[in-house]
This record gives C-alpha cells, structure tokens and sequence, in this order.
C-alpha cells in the first residue's frame, strides 16, 4: 500500500515534471517568437516614417501576435484624424475581451486615442501581445513629440529670426527717411547736388543690406561663411549708411560673416544716429586694435559715444535687454541683436556707462579658428 502510494507520487512528479518542461518550453518558443517581433518594431525607430504612418508599419508585428484590430482618432493639428486597421469586428471568440485603450497627446496640436483588441483576455499570449502594444505605443509617441518639437523649434529660430529681421528693414526704413530728410531740405542747386552725391556714395550700402535682407525672407535663407573682414573699412560703411562721421584710429581685421558683422554694426550706429545728425557735439570715436590673447588673438573695436543731446540713458543692466529702449518709437532690440551677432561669431560686446557717454567694446576672432 505504502509502495504504490510512493509509487503514484513519483509517478505524479514525473508528469507534473514534463508537464512543466513542456510549458517551459511553449512559453520559450513564444517568448522567442514575440522577441523577434519586438526587434522588428524598434527597427522602426530608425525609419523616416510620418507619426501617422507608423501604425500602418507596425500592424504586420502586432497583427503576429494576436491582435485583431487597431483603431485610432483624434486630431492633428485641428484636423479630425482616424484610421483602422484589421478586421472590423472582434471575432466571437474576442466579443466580451475589453480593448487596450491609450490617449496620446503632444502639445495642444495634436491628441490620438487608440484602442486594439486581442482574441484573448488572459494568459501567456495575452501578456506578450500587450508588451507588444506598448512598445508601439511608445515608438507612436517618442515619434508625435518629436515632430512638434521639431514644429516649435522651428517657429523659435522663425521667431528669432523675425526679431532680427523687423530691426533690419527699421534700419534700412531709417535710412530711406535721412536721405529724404536730405533732399527735402535742399533750398540751393548746390544743396541739392551734395545731398545727390551722399545717396551716390551710400547707395551701393544700402543696396546690399536690402539684397541680405531679400535673401533672409526667402524661404531656405543661404547661410553665410564667414572670412577675414577689415574692420575699419566695414565700420565705415556702417557709418556713411547712417549719416555719421565717427573719428577712427588704428587697424584691425576680424573673422565673422559679413552679415552678422553688418547688422551689429549697423545696430550700435543706428542706435542714437537721429541725434548725432543733428549736432557736431556728439559724434563717436574708434580705436581699432588687435590683442595677442591665447589661445587665439583678438580684434577689438573700443567704441566710445558721447551722450546726444536729448538722449535719456538706460540703466547698466538694461543697456542689452531686449524690448528696453531709452528712446520713444525705439524697439529696444538694436544692442540685443548687435551682441547677439557678435557672440554667435565666436566673440562678444560689453558696454560701460559714465557720466559723458557710453563705451562699447566690440571683441572678434582675429584669424580663423
């Protein structure tokens, strides 16, 4: 009796034994199986596939692994958005087993809800399908990030853009109101031919910072190169094209494009040009240099400006804030931007108040890098 109570309990082990083995087995066969699934669905991160493409590439591996139908809606960027794919109705043997729901959203642009139904509610299958499902539910929503934040960097340097480009064309409109002023205060033959001869002479300034200006509001703006620029010739330019005759001492050559230098340039001269054209006591002085700093030298352009009559002085710590202007129709971007070029050239601009004027140091590579 007692040995064929040891025996049937061997006998049990035993068959529990292949039993287990034999599920073991199954469930590594299955885990194999879904694992190559899940390979194939990460190697769809590497394809350049729109977000709403991905559930179409996708289906073939959740379809594998038992999952009858995928449905999709919301909206995308204000458009109403929905799709399925697989059979229209859950097979009998799915009707009572409750889809897989997921919400997605993505800024306030875009919003998707989804919803996958399996043939089985529980069990081995059951579990690996949903694993499944995540994995593409994750690679659906690293995707709709990625596109809107590719959007909303793209409407930031759009924006940054636009910044700079508003002070441009108010740079080049100021210039176009003093040559007006120019020919509308002519009373004398002689008068009149000075004032033709300054246009003569800025024209062709003028004229290149209107062909930078077309070029940066085309639809793919060409990206300057930068390359060795003589600095005092360059702040003349600026100068004739704002109606200044600044004193200028010294040499000196910098390596930045010649757009980035032009419009910082243009900025620091523009800034208080109205008053220096209208007096002889308030004009700027230059001293060009260039410093033997390590690792590489440096060209510095020491700009010194006397207060203009009329002028209200900002406080330090506003001088490059952007939007803080010390004169009434002023945007208050003119030094923002002017250290911003300058800084994006590999250099810098610092300011330093005092009671006769303010002093601009204008830092720029010497040589290429």
């Amino acid at each position: 009796m007692e040995f064929a109570a040891q025996a049937n309990l061997s006998l049990f082990l035993i068959v529990a034994g292949l039993a287990l083995m034999a599920a073991s087995y199954r469930i590594a066969r299955l885990a194999r199986s879904y694992r190559g699934r899940m390979e194939n669905l990460l190697k769809l991160a590497s394809q350049p596939l729109d977000p709403l493409e991905l559930p179409a590439a996708a289906w073939p591996e959740l379809a594998g692994g038992g999952w009858q139908r995928l449905s999709w809606e919301g909206s995308w960027f204000g458009q109403p958005v929905a799709g399925m794919l697989g059979a229209e109705k859950p097979v009998k043997k799915a009707a009572a087993v409750p889809p897989l729901l997921f919400e997605l959203a993505s800024g306030d642009e875009v919003t998707l809800r989804l919803s996958l139904t399996h043939s089985a509610a529980w069990g081995e299958h059951r579990l690996f399908a949903e694993h499944l499902a995540r994995v593409f539910i994750l690679l659906l929503e690293t995707r709709l990030h990625a596109r809107t934040e590719a959007l909303s960097a793209a409407l930031a340097e759009r924006a940054r853009l636009s910044l700079y480009l508003q002070h441009d064309m108010r740079n080049l409109a100021q210039w176009v109101l003093w040559v007006s002023a120019d020919f509308a205060a002519c009373d004398t033959p002689e008068a009149m031919l000075a004032a033709a001869r300054r246009l003569r002479d800025n024209a062709p300034l003028a004229a290149d910072r209107a062909e930078r200006l077309i070029g940066a509001l085309g639809k793919t703006p060409a990206v300057e190169q930068p390359g060795l620029i003589d600095l005092r010739e360059a702040t003349v330019h600026a100068a004739r094209l704002a109606g200044v005759e600044p004193t200028i001492a010294g040499e000196a050559s910098a390596w930045i494009a010649a757009g980035l230098l032009a419009r910082a340039l243009d900025n620091l001269f523009g800034n208080v040009a109205g008053a220096w054209r209208e007096t002889t006591s308030a004009s700027p002085t230059l001293q060009l240099r260039t410093t033997p700093d390590t690792p590489a030298p440096m060209a510095e352009l020491d700009f010194f400006c006397p207060w203009p009559p009329g002028i209200v002085p900002l406080p330090p710590e506003k001088i490059f804030e952007p939007f803080a202007s010390g004169r009434p129709q002023g945007l208050g971007l003119g030094l923002y931007q002017a250290r911003k070029s300058l800084r994006e050239a590999g250099g810098d601009l610092s300011a330093r108040p005092s009671a006769d004027g303010l002093r601009f140091l204008l830092r720029l590579p010497a040589q290429a890098p």
